[in-house]
């Protein structure tokens, strides 16, 4: 055991969760800021097929990134319940609908413009934008408070 981790410590839990849930709520609004201000820049530089291609791209990343963050959680909630383990065919069924979303989503515009193809892919990459920015402002906070 690790003297450096509180273990059932209820205030470091507390805070813990609390960053946590702050995180993931600055995550999903910086995904719709990046998204929005990204899609207008590329509309006045690279054309509006391709920002309109991004902001599929990104909209269908957070429609992703959400589904993502509940299907982590309804298996984490069914690795942690003790007690017999009921089978969740609605979280096997609820992990491959987003992929099925990302590819009709990206073959609906590959075939029908593929011009917005290319910002279509950029925008799938919207979260990781986000998650590098949100990482960067815990490492911000982390060293004001000298961790």
């Amino acid at each position: 055991m690790d003297a450096g981790l509180p273990e059932g410590n209820p205030a470091s839990d507390s805070s813990t969760d609390a960053l946590f849930v702050s995180s993931m709520l600055r995550m999903e609004r910086l995904i719709s800021v990046i998204a929005i201000v990204v899609s207008l820049m590329l509309g006045f530089k690279a054309g509006w097929p391709i920002a309109l291609g991004f902001l599929a791209g990104a909209a269908v990343a957070y429609v992703n990134f959400r589904w993502l963050k509940s299907t982590v959680k309804a298996v984490a909630d069914a690795v942690t319940r003790s007690g017999p383990h009921a089978s969740k065919p609605s979280v096997v069924v609820r992990f491959l609908t987003r992929f099925v979303l990302i590819a009709i989503a990206a073959c609906v515009i590959f075939v029908s413009y593929p011009v917005a193809f290319h910002g279509f892919l950029g925008g799938l990459f919207v979260p990781v934008l986000a998650i590098l920015a949100e990482a960067a402002y815990v490492v911000y906070l982390a060293i004001r408070r000298g961790f």
